[in-house]
């Protein structure tokens, strides 16, 4: 005969070796109870439960108006610059009076008595400033203006314009013949 316990049908036989007795304790206990199932309603989906994130273009305000002083950028619907330095104005208004800018993108946009780099805008009007390019709908020129180029539909008064579209396509088709006469006599070299 052997010393082994007989064991009921479905039961686990013993291991055999060293064995703690908080083991012991442990495999005695019985199994822990399996989790319940968490559901969740069918309004809250992955989307709704994870963390809210802010919009990636804060919302406009309705009006800035800046004044002796720098800033980066301004972004607003109505912007006015007085006296002051923006690197660049974003809105459906912007106005200039007696300061530099390196850019404005508007619908209606007014430089008086200013330096401008570079304005896209529906409606322009400009008056005693420099502005080196212009793209536009329709731009009003008021005296003593000075623009390097000038891409627009209509333009009202008269402006010193160094360089309009017709001048532009001029200016490109001499480059371009000069280009290609340099590379024939480089071949040919």
């Amino acid at each position: 005969m052997t010393d082994e316990p007989i064991l009921a049908p479905g039961e686990i036989p013993p291991r055999r070796g060293r064995r703690s007795t908080r083991a012991a304790a442990a495999s005695d206990a019985p199994a822990p109870a399996a989790p319940e199932a968490i559901t969740i309603p069918a309004a809250e989906t992955r989307a709704s439960l994870a963390p809210r994130q802010a919009p990636l273009v804060p919302p406009m305000p309705a009006a800035v108006e800046f004044a002796r002083g720098a800033v980066g950028g301004i972004r607003a619907q109505d912007v006015h610059v007085r006296s002051g330095v923006v690197g660049g104005i974003a809105g459906d208004h912007a106005s200039v009076e007696m300061g530099f800018v390196g850019g404005i993108a508007a619908r209606e946009a007014s430089v008086s008595q200013g330096v401008v780099r570079s304005v896209l805008a529906q409606d322009v009007r400009i008056e005693q400033s420099i502005v080196r390019s212009v793209v536009a709908n329709r731009v009003q020129v008021g005296p003593t203006t000075a623009i390097g180029f000038v891409l627009a539909r209509q333009v009202d008064g008269d402006p010193k314009v160094l360089l309009d579209w017709r001048g532009a396509l001029a200016l490109a088709a001499v480059f371009g013949a000069l280009a290609a006469m340099f590379r024939v006599s480089r071949h040919k070299a």
